[in-house]
C-alpha cells in the first residue's frame, strides 16, 4: 500500500521534476529507471548532471579477466548512452572516472566530443587509481609502453574541452600531455576559469602543470588536490625541483587573472613548497592561498606542515601585496 502510494506520487510529478530527481542518481541507477514504466523510458536521457563512474560497474578486487570484462561493459554502456542522448536541457556537468584508460582512447575522445557538442561548462576527467588498489610496477610499464607506441594524441581531449569553464584533470593527463608534439600549444587557448589538478606534484608532472598554466590565460582559481595513490607513467630526465621552478617562466594567468590557489591534503613536502614559492613569486594578482592540512597525520608529519607554512608565510617574496595565506587544520 505504501509503495503504491509512493509510486502514485511519483507518477503525478511533471517530467521536469522527475528529470531533476534522476539527475541526482548514480549513472547505473538512472539507467535502470527506464524500465519502471513507458513514461520513464527516455527520462534518464534528459538528465542534466552526468556522472560515469567505473566503480558502479567494476569490482577491482576480483580477478583480472573479470575486471577487464566489467570495465569494457562500463565503457560500452557509457558510449551507447551518449550516442542515444536526446536531452533538450542544458547539461550542467559531466564527470568521467576510469582507472585504466588503456585501449579506450576512442571512447574517451567520443565523450569529450559529446561534451563539446553540448557545450558543457563543468567537466571532470579522472583516470586515478582507487586508494584501495595497489598497482604493481609491471602495470606501470605496460601503460607507459602502450602510450609510447600508440599514435593517440591526448591533445584531442583538450581540444574538445576548450570552452569548459570548470575543469578537473588527473595526474595521468598531466603527465601524458608532455608526450605530445609541441605540448606547449594545446590548439587554441582554453577558457577554463577554475582548474583542479589531482596530483602528487611529482617531478614528472612539473612540465605538464606549466603546460596547463600556459594554456589557461583566463584562469581565476587553481586547486592542487594532493593524491598519493597516483602512478608515475613517464620516464624523464632527472631534474632539480627547486631549480626548475626558480627558472620557470611566468604565464598570462599569473600576471592578470589568478587570484585563488588551494592545496588540499597539504603535507608540507619539498615539492609542494617549491611550487608554492613559484606561484607566490609570480602571482601578481593573487589574493588567497588556502592550505588544507591532510587528515590522519602523526605529530612529526604535522610539524612538517607547520614548518612549511612558516617558510611560505615569512620567507617568500610575494608578487601581490594583497595575498593572504591561511592554513586550515584537518
Amino acid at each position: 500500500m505504501v509503495s503504491r502510494t509512493k509510486s502514485n506520487l511519483l507518477s503525478n510529478l511533471p517530467d521536469c521534476l522527475l528529470v531533476t530527481i534522476i539527475s541526482l542518481l548514480p549513472f547505473k541507477q538512472s539507467v535502470r529507471t527506464s524500465v519502471l514504466a513507458k513514461r520513464w523510458k527516455n527520462l534518464c536521457l534528459e538528465t542534466t548532471n552526468l556522472i560515469f563512474k567505473e566503480s558502479e560497474f567494476v569490482n577491482l578486487s576480483t580477478d583480472t579477466k573479470t575486471i577487464k570484462s566489467e570495465r569494457a561493459l562500463f565503457v560500452s554502456t557509457m558510449r551507447q548512452w551518449i550516442s542515444s542522448f536526446t536531452g533538450r536541457q542544458v547539461i550542467k556537468s559531466l564527470e568521467f572516472y576510469l582507472s585504466e584508460p588503456v585501449s579506450f582512447e576512442e571512447e574517451i575522445i567520443s565523450l569529450t566530443e559529446f561534451a563539446a557538442s553540448k557545450q558543457i561548462k563543468n567537466v571532470a576527467i579522472d583516470f586515478s587509481i582507487p586508494a584501495s588498489r595497489k598497482i604493481e610496477v609491471v602495470e606501470h610499464l605496460v601503460t607507459l609502453m602502450h602510450y609510447q607506441n600508440t599514435k593517440f594524441d591526448i591533445t584531442r581531449i583538450f581540444f574538445n574541452l576548450i570552452h569548459v569553464r570548470n575543469l578537473t584533470i588527473c595526474s595521468f593527463l598531466i603527465q601524458m600531455i608532455q608526450e605530445c608534439e609541441d605540448p606547449m600549444e594545446l590548439h587554441d587557448a582554453m577558457e577554463a576559469r577554475h582548474l583542479i589538478m589531482k596530483t602528487n606534484l611529482h617531478a614528472n608532472e612539473f612540465v605538464g602543470i606549466t603546460i596547463f598554466l600556459n594554456s589557461c590565460p583566463e584562469l581565476e582559481s587553481l586547486t592542487f588536490d594532493m593524491d598519493t595513490t597516483q602512478r608515475i607513467l613517464r620516464v624523464s630526465m632527472p631534474l632539480d625541483p627547486k631549480t626548475f621552478w626558480l627558472n620557470n617562466d611566468t604565464y598570462e594567468c599569473l600576471e592578470r587573472t589568478l587570484k585563488v590557489v588551494e592545496v588540499k591534503n597539504f603535507r608540507g613536502g619539498s615539492n609542494e613548497v617549491h611550487v608554492l614559492h613559484y606561484l607566490i613569486r609570480k602571482g601578481c594578482v593573487m589574493e588567497r592561498l588556502d592550505l588544507y592540512e591532510a587528515k590522519g597525520l602523526n605529530d612529526d608529519q604535522r610539524s612538517l606542515v607547520v614548518i612549511a607554512v612558516e617558510e611560505v608565510q615569512k620567507n617568500f617574496e610575494r608578487g601581490s601585496k594583497h595575498l593572504r595565506i591561511t592554513l586550515h587544520k584537518a
